[in-house]
């Protein structure tokens, strides 16, 4: 158990820590001389590049799987560099031409006088892609080899990089363009990829040349794997538009906005750090299936429990009121939604479980076809809810986040069960 947790625990951390770094932009752009037209374009074009920047997250978990020779992690980089590149293209055609501006304007609703510095914004954060790109291979040769208290270090100086930026950028005055926030951004990435590369070569050169049958001899023998994967990564995309649309149509949507976005917040903190959970089953199923399934345990009840305390007024208090300055109505909803999104928080160890699962074995369609029936059955939710419960206001959201999981879930153990089925009656 100690060897999971050494290794999970600097995992999770890390992406607490790496979750600062729009906190950092926004204290700096906040002091601009109209934080709002700064913060705005810095919002959506960031919005926007994360959206295009799906395609490259699956690249960590593939080198996780495959990364065990120089060969493999080649045929990963190949079909990394084609992802990267089309994605860059995609980014340079909405960021230097007037497709920009319809994107900006019809799909964002961005008014007029804000489409230009979004623009010029999004044309600096394009370079994220091929950072991340190459960021994420070298991050899955750490994790191959346990060595997880890197990630752990890569994003702590990659935070200590930006405070001192920021801090030098406020001094000097240079905090009335959105595009500062946009370079203090890559920036950190760029001194996270330095820690993480310099550690990962040392990891690569290590590596056998071969692997026998294992190995992965061309970039195209990834597709199968890489395809579900992406399309799932997709899926979800959907949801949080579609979530801030029913949201509007409630009865009260600005409180619904408000307490939904404030318990967001509160929740990610939970989600995040469960985030490489599937990382854990990859690594360690197979050699230590029980405490595998205790340590998930354990987070599945401890997730859900700390969620609940801070709902009521004896432990949430200090932050929700005196940290985060909530009051009245606003306090009263956020409390009732942090409730209802402990049951997403208790379900969501066990979804990462059977990601992780499908990882293991190779077959990562199962992931896609949870993923897909769990957002329709959300946003028929979501639907269902506005149309007879608009005074649910903020609680909508949640509602449907928590009975969605489950679902996510079931669909997972349906899927698994008829796989095992089918490979015992292939077995006989």
């Amino acid at each position: 158990m100690n060897k999971i947790i050494s290794f999970y625990v600097p995992l999770g951390i890390s992406s607490l820590i790496a979750a600062l770094t729009h906190v950092i932009v926004n204290a700096v752009l906040a002091r601009s001389e109209h934080p709002s037209f700064t913060l705005s374009s810095y919002a959506v074009a960031v919005s926007l590049c994360l959206l295009l920047e799906t395609p490259l997250t699956a690249v960590r978990q593939m080198t996780t799987k495959f990364g065990y020779d120089r060969q493999s992690v080649r045929s990963i980089g190949i079909l990394c560099a084609c992802v990267a590149a089309a994605v860059l293209v995609i980014g340079w055609s909405i960021g230097l031409t007037s497709a920009g501006n319809l994107v900006f304007e019809y799909v964002f609703g961005v008014s007029p006088a804000l489409i230009e510095p979004t623009k010029s914004v999004f044309q600096v954060l394009t370079l994220l892609y091929i950072l991340v790109a190459v960021r994420n291979i070298y991050q899955g040769l750490i994790i191959n080899k346990h060595r997880t208290a890197w990630m752990t270090f890569s994003s702590s100086i990659r935070i200590i990089a930006m405070l001192i930026a920021s801090w030098f950028l406020i001094r000097a005055g240079w905090t009335n363009d959105g595009r500062i926030g946009a370079a203090i951004f890559i920036a950190g990435i760029f001194i996270e990829l330095v820690v993480t590369f310099l550690e990962g070569r040392v990891l690569k050169k290590k590596l056998p040349p071969d692997n026998g049958e294992q190995t992965i001899h061309r970039a195209s023998h990834l597709l199968p794997f890489y395809l579900p994967l992406l399309y799932s990564a997709l899926v979800l995309v959907v949801l949080n538009p579609s979530i801030q649309a029913a949201l509007n149509n409630t009865i009260d949507p600005l409180l619904a906005v408000a307490s939904f976005s404030v318990a967001l917040q509160i929740l990610n903190l939970f989600v995040w750090f469960c985030s490489s959970l599937h990382q854990i089953v990859i690594q360690f199923y197979t050699s230590r299936r029980r405490e595998v399934l205790i340590f998930l345990s354990v987070l599945s009840a401890l997730s859900p429990l700390l969620l609940l305390l801070l709902s009521f007024e004896f432990a949430g208090d200090p932050i929700l009121r005196n940290v985060l300055g909530l009051e009245g109505e606003l306090l009263v909803e956020t409390r009732g939604l942090l409730r209802i999104l402990s049951i997403y928080v208790a379900f969501y160890p066990w979804v990462e479980y059977f990601i992780g699962r499908s990882i293991l074995i190779g077959n990562t369609k199962p992931v896609f076809i949870g993923r897909l029936f769990s957002v329709f059955f959300a946003i028929l939710a979501l639907i269902l809810c506005i149309s007879f419960f608009p005074g649910l206001d903020g609680q909508v959201a949640g509602i449907v986040m928590a009975v969605s999981s489950p679902v996510e879930l079931g669909i997972y153990l349906w899927l698994y069960r008829k796989i095992s089925l089918n490979t015992m009656n292939v077995s006989s």
